[in-house]
């Protein structure tokens, strides 16, 4: 498989793909592979969810790995439509992966492979969807991947993950208007978890600020944990977070000091959900446990699409969706070890994009589905509507850099 089709697949895919070629049976027991027919494949089009994020409190959007671009208002009907859609340019075939909130009305999206594209909504309603501005950036730093956005001061900074393993950094006003980029800081990691050499920068999240500075946490498919500074970009800790790792990391999701990592297992010993705590002194980073979300123990891969952190019975815990259509709920103790609480299965195969706000939580897949955990825990609207506030941390989970 050459690097162009590599970026035409979704990560599940090509990983099964790779453990097939290696001989490896998908099949269930005793079932027989399908007979050979005189046909051949052109290609496939991948329409399943790469990245859901809430937009404000009522309405969500979702990046398709075909490249569309849809907005959805929540809503306890099975049969509601998208408020919105969009075709945002397919970026080297990988779909739209990066949404961050930056403001009210104002989020910004992956593009092509050289710029991104700002959104807003002058009403507020999302019907009226327009561009705001596209920002270009250099085509070696790779399709952004992922983003997070904070302000600092009186000032917005977005820093945005890219295919290459670089992570740029931009700045503006905090209404999201005049965004301009600042700098890139190459975050690789020389020795790839991965047999494709691929350092995709899946997930950054932010674990704390003040009014001058901001620590954030990033993961790449090459392996790397990053942790951060705004705004000058500078580099605190790398840790590969597992030295045995055959695949890269999917998705982080930080907590205050509190780090989740999801994955793809593979082979019975791997695991798919780490646990990790940042030191806010040295910003090491310590694994303090790890499971693997299994339903089937013989399964050869299991791929840990996304995690994140939610709130439900008054308590702080996480979601997380693997390929075996399972969504994963559970917590972690007092010991600082992970309790599962168990799976619903929503979905077939190939796990969902996530999304929570406090009190709704997403499930995106092919198909959308809903869930209402308890009252909202986010307070102010005009706050970024999936950052849960630091004051729900338990004792054994508090931690501020």
């Amino acid at each position: 498989m050459n690097t162009r089709n590599l970026k035409s697949v979704p990560p599940v895919v090509r990983s099964r793909e790779h453990l097939a070629a290696q001989g490896i049976n998908f099949l269930p027991a005793g079932a027989q592979a399908p007979s050979a027919l005189p046909i051949t494949t052109d290609g496939v089009t991948y329409t399943m969810a790469q990245e859901t994020t809430w937009i404000d409190m009522q309405h969500f959007a979702v990046g398709r790995w075909d490249g569309s671009l849809s907005i959805f208002a929540f809503s306890s009907s099975p049969t509601a439509g998208p408020v919105i859609n969009k075709a945002v340019n397919t970026p080297a075939f990988e779909g739209v992966q990066m949404i961050t909130w930056l403001a009210p009305g104002v989020f910004a999206s992956s593009n092509d492979e050289s710029s991104i594209i700002v959104w807003s909504s002058p009403n507020g309603n999302w019907t009226d969807l327009q561009v705001m501005a596209t920002l270009p950036f250099d085509r070696s730093l790779g399709v952004a991947n992922s983003g997070e956005s904070v302000v600092l001061g009186t000032e917005l900074y977005l820093a945005v993950g890219h295919a290459n393993g670089f992570i740029s950094l931009w700045s503006g006003n905090t209404d999201g208007s005049a965004l301009h980029f600042l700098k890139s800081v190459d975050v690789r990691n020389p020795n790839l978890t991965n047999p494709w050499g691929l350092h995709n920068i899946r997930g950054i999240s932010s674990m704390s600020w003040n009014d001058s500075t901001a620590y954030l946490v990033s993961g790449s498919e090459d392996g790397y944990i990053t942790v951060f500074r705004l705004p000058d970009g500078g580099i605190l800790s790398q840790t590969v977070y597992n030295p045995g790792a055959q695949r890269g990391i999917n998705s982080v999701a930080a907590f205050g000091q509190n780090l989740l990592i999801s994955n793809c297992a593979v082979g019975p010993n791997d695991k798919n959900l780490w646990y990790y705590w940042v030191d806010g002194n040295n910003y090491g980073v310590t694994l303090k446990d790890s499971v693997n979300l299994r339903v089937n123990p013989s399964a050869p891969q299991v791929f840990n699409f996304s995690t994140i952190w939610g709130v439900f019975n008054g308590q702080v815990g996480f979601f997380s969706s693997t390929e075996e259509g399972a969504l994963w709920v559970g917590t972690i103790d007092q010991n600082q070890h992970i309790t599962v609480l168990g799976y619903q299965t929503v979905f077939g195969s190939l796990g969902s994009a996530l999304g929570f706000n406090g009190q709704n939580l997403i499930v995106v897949n092919y198909n959308l589905y809903e869930f209402t955990t308890q009252p909202n825990q986010i307070g102010s609207r005009s706050q970024n509507p999936e950052r849960l506030s630091l004051k729900l941390l338990p004792p054994n989970l508090v931690g501020k850099i």
